[in-house]
């Protein structure tokens, strides 16, 4: 039977999903019609061929917007689109090479970044949209501790748990089970999976295996980021279906982390694609109302300048913040000040990535020194001499 796919409404998906799927539970099942079969095979094809209808129609997430709580759907903030379009671009990038035969290098992405933009969220959907559509995918994440890797595998499970059954693949054996500080989610029809590891795991992350899709969370922290750069990224397969993004706050400055994304920033590593995503991009979070007679203090003018004048280089076009994101700013950058942990502020929610790096340890310089400075500093305007000729 020939199927032509169709794009539903996100309405009349509901619809169809809620209708079936009390037909699959019910004590009496029956076959399905004609046009329900339909309906099933053509959401598992474009679900399968296309993460961003599979996303906004099943993937579930706690909603973490403002005056958003409890489950919902995978609707993308800006900061989440930025990694998107450069997803998309590698994702051109290595199929055009593959067509010409040529080796391709893949999805591969340092994510550097300001806090609470959903970077986790969407690095768990590429995840679980591949391991749960498609056939014998190795998937490989890494954070810092065990309580960091089982929120990982529970947003997995939260997705999962919530798929219809029409995409639900069967759990293997052995999800959940630990066995020398791994845990898995591994599908067993499909012989795809994910496993999971600490920056602690003993053996070495990820040795002696290779993995089609990967995510490490928090990777400035890893005290062994020395074995992820050495050991773990080296042994991904070249492919133009492989992907790995590695994503943090700066949390320092000097450290591996700093070393290694800023040699990516600059193309030094050319296999990876670098990314800053700045505190200011989404106006789903960090948004605070001023009142009426609020004015901008000097250095929150600064900082204002400061975004319109670097923003285009992270965002490819200018962006002036509005009045609720600088009282914001303001507001939240005077209450780390007062408790002495203004660099604290810069690295959780940096503007550019010069702010981001900061020393995490008091130095001879007071930080709002260094702030004052900073502000001060513009861009040099290059020129030329002109030799004149006697």
């Amino acid at each position: 039977m020939r199927l032509k796919l169709v794009r539903y409404e996100p309405a009349r998906i509901a619809d169809w999903t809620a209708s079936l799927s009390a037909v699959a539970a019910s004590a009496k099942p029956r076959k399905w019609t004609a046009e329900e079969a339909a309906f099933i095979r053509n959401e598992q094809i474009l679900c399968q061929l296309d993460w961003g209808h599979w996303a906004a129609n099943y993937c579930s997430i706690m909603l973490g917007g403002i005056n958003q709580s409890g489950l919902g759907k995978l609707e993308l903030w800006e900061s989440q689109r930025m990694l998107m379009r450069l997803v998309c671009e590698c994702e051109r990038t290595s199929f055009d090479a593959a067509e010409r035969k040529e080796p391709a290098d893949g999805i591969l992405i340092a994510y550097h970044k300001a806090r609470q933009l959903g970077a986790t969220a969407i690095c768990r959907s590429f995840l679980v949209h591949r391991i749960s559509l498609w056939k014998s995918i190795a998937g490989f994440s890494a954070s810092v501790d065990d309580d960091k890797i089982l929120e990982l595998y529970d947003r997995d499970k939260r997705i999962y748990d919530n798929l219809p059954f029409f995409l639900k693949p069967s759990l293997d054996s052995r999800d959940g089970s630990i066995d020398q500080q791994a845990m898995y989610l591994k599908f067993g029809r499909l012989d795809s999976g994910i496993l999971y590891q600490t920056d602690a795991q003993k053996s070495g992350l990820g040795q002696g295996r290779k993995f089609d899709v990967s995510h490490i969370t928090e990777a400035a922290s890893f005290e062994a980021f020395g074995a992820l750069t050495h050991d773990f990224f080296p042994g991904m397969p070249q492919g133009m279906h492989v992907l790995c993004v590695a994503e943090s706050t700066a949390q320092g400055r000097g450290n591996p982390w700093h070393v290694w994304t800023e040699a990516i920033r600059k193309r030094k590593v050319v296999r990876w694609r670098y990314i800053f995503v700045p505190v200011y991009v989404n106006s789903a979070r960090n948004r605070r109302t001023p009142p009426a007679d609020w004015v901008a203090a000097v250095h929150t003018l600064a900082q204002a300048a400061k975004i319109e004048a670097t923003s285009a280089e992270y965002m490819g076009r200018v962006f002036v913040p509005e009045k609720d994101f600088l009282y914001w700013w303001e507001t939240t950058r005077n209450e780390y000040a007062e408790m002495g942990k203004l660099n604290q502020f810069y690295t959780n929610f940096p503007s550019t990535v010069e702010e981001s790096f900061q020393f995490v340890t008091g130095g001879a310089f007071h930080p709002e020194l260094l702030e004052r400075i900073g502000m001060d500093v513009v861009e040099p305007v290059s020129y030329e001499f002109e030799r004149s000729v006697h």
